[in-house]
């Protein structure tokens, strides 16, 4: 079974829940506070992490964060503990790098079902082979790239997602780069907005981090000329500036970034912020596969009604590893039924 980091300050809760873990086989290692769980999850290398938010020191959200952001412990699980049940409390946890969430009062039924499905999921992502070591590119040239040049692109391995990084002062776009990179992504280097665009029109990116002062060609007008572009909206965008102001932050939320960040940059923030767009633009994207997915469902039951039904539009979906292959599959054999003599 599993070592679990079970992190409750309330000291009645965090035996009872001990006792519960046990007894369900696993191995508790408990915890009472927030530095205390930054240091356990370092030297005793859990399994899984029940993280409670309210704790005495450090809160929840900002452990799991610093966990998420060190190399040694972002790939251990993360399921929080909340007395509250609310949609803003979920969100920041999702934010800062849990897996799921469970409110207080536990329901042990629904808590060991998350547990096992998400120590199933770390399985999975553990398996995955590394991705395979591949030259740079640079994408604002024709020869091989310099990794001392402004437009270093690293090819997409697979999995890894691709960032690109738009900062006119060099020091801290390598800075950006190389904190990036720890954390296992892969990303191109743009010097000013011209050369952000162009990379944006030659290569595709799961995130954009773009300063705002810059130029020539400034950060704005990078946002608006992608948040105008079809092609290019859905990409999630930090802005990143040292203008510590609101009327810069409500600009660029206004203008459809998904996230600000000023300088000088923090590490932890830079991760989670990272972190939760690159969720939040996954989510998207699986709720706009999954609305097209019913759309074709809708109109092949359409198609069945008419007495032209083909099953070829669907057939795709019965090869999907989720509920609407099941869906797919029982709605083809119940159409080929009706069509039956």
């Amino acid at each position: 079974m599993a070592r679990i980091l079970l992190v409750e300050d309330e000291a009645v809760n965090r035996e009872l829940f001990r006792r519960r873990l046990e007894k369900k086989g696993h191995t508790a290692i408990p915890s009472e506070s927030g530095a205390q769980t930054v240091a356990l999850a370092k030297s005793e290398s859990p399994d899984l992490i029940l993280m409670d938010l309210g704790l005495p020191d450090i809160d929840g959200w900002e452990v799991t964060r610093r966990l998420k952001a060190d190399p040694a412990t972002a790939r251990v699980p993360i399921i929080a503990l909340s007395a509250h049940a609310t949609a803003d409390a979920r969100a920041k946890a999702t934010a800062a790098g849990c897996e799921d969430f469970e409110t207080k009062p536990v329901n042990w039924d629904v808590v060991f079902q998350k547990i096992d499905a998400a120590l199933a999921r770390a399985a999975e992502r553990a398996k995955a082979p590394p991705p395979p070591s591949q030259p740079d590119l640079d994408i604002f040239g024709d020869g091989p790239a310099d990794p001392g040049k402004t437009g270093v692109l690293s090819r997409a391995g697979s999995g890894r997602k691709h960032i690109l990084v738009v900062e006119d002062n060099d020091p801290n776009r390598a800075m950006l780069s190389r904190r990036l990179q720890k954390s296992g992504y892969l990303t191109t280097e743009a010097a000013d907005g011209r050369q952000a665009l162009a990379a944006l029109g030659k290569g595709r990116f799961d995130l954009v981090l773009c300063d705002i002062m810059m130029p020539e060609v400034d950060g704005y007008t990078v946002l608006q000329t992608m948040k105008a572009d079809p092609a290019l909206s859905a990409v999630p965008v930090v802005m990143v500036s040292a203008i510590d102001e609101v009327a810069s932050v409500a600009r660029c939320i206004e203008m459809g970034a998904d996230d600000y960040l000023t300088k000088p940059y923090d590490p932890v923030l830079l991760h989670a912020r990272v972190t939760a767009c690159l969720d939040k633009s996954r989510l998207r994207e699986s709720e706009t596969d999954n609305r097209r997915a019913l759309e074709l469902l809708t109109r092949a039951a359409e198609q069945v009604e008419a007495g032209t039904y083909d099953d070829a539009p669907i057939a795709p979906l019965a090869l999907r590893a989720d509920a609407l292959a099941a869906l797919a599959r029982a709605f083809d054999r119940m159409a080929r039924a009706v069509q039956r003599p």
